[in-house]
């Protein structure tokens, strides 16, 4: 499935459940929950099709958690990298969005109509993470070679890498189809990033930008 020319295959998964679902959680660094733990059997399912050669793992808990199970079926060791964090969002950590809006609806909804230009309060900038988080893709497709490597991430890291991708490739993309412990495949060939044909759906790219205004408060 991923021994294709000079292709190197990235199969970007979220970790599984946290008690913190439904709250900001960045560089908090909760475990998985009991509802998480459960979730790593399907996981296993996901990537039974996938020849993995390398895993990388943020090295927040519920990453490295998530990224064990994965190592421990497969006989491989996990390299931790820390440009795979999440989004940090400084002092709304541990808030879900109701209480950020509480505390300060003024700039809250400033952040949420100007997003992603507005860090939270004491947060990452978007352009930083966005950076790192090309950093990081870039850097792993370096190491893996011709392999295939899982990437055991946050659903931020995810949607972002991924909506570039396909601003790239000009397709539309549903990114808000990443929920806890689910995999989306990427690969590296000659330079450039792409999607799975079945996963891009052709359209313009102003569709795709209506599309996501729609969903920002999924996303969220």
């Amino acid at each position: 499935m991923n021994d294709t020319g000079s292709r190197r295959t990235l199969v970007l998964v979220r970790h599984a459940h946290t008690d913190m679902a439904g709250c900001f959680c960045g560089t908090s660094d909760p475990p998985l929950s009991t509802h998480g733990v459960a979730q790593l059997d399907g996981l296993q399912r996901k990537l039974e099709p996938y020849r993995i050669t390398h895993i990388f793992s943020s090295g927040l808990q519920r990453a490295r958690q998530t990224a064990e199970s994965i190592a421990r079926r497969r006989g491989l060791q996990v390299q931790y990298f820390e440009f795979l964090h999440e989004l940090a969002f400084g002092s709304w950590e541990g808030l879900t969005w109701d209480q950020v809006m509480a505390r300060d609806p003024e700039y809250a909804q400033r952040w949420l109509d100007q997003y992603p230009s507005v860090p939270a309060p004491g947060g990452e900038y978007f352009e930083d993470f966005f950076q790192r988080v090309h950093y990081a893709m870039t850097a792993i497709a370096a190491q893996v070679g011709l392999g295939c490597a899982a990437v055991v991430t946050h659903g931020g890291v995810i949607r972002t890498f991924l909506e570039s991708v396909a601003r790239q490739r000009e397709v539309a993309l549903d990114v808000t189809e990443c929920d806890y412990a689910s995999c989306r495949e990427v690969w590296c060939e000659d330079g450039e990033w792409h999607l799975p044909a079945e996963r891009a759906v052709l359209t313009t790219l102003e569709d795709a930008k209506v599309a996501q205004r729609e969903k920002r408060e999924l996303i969220l």
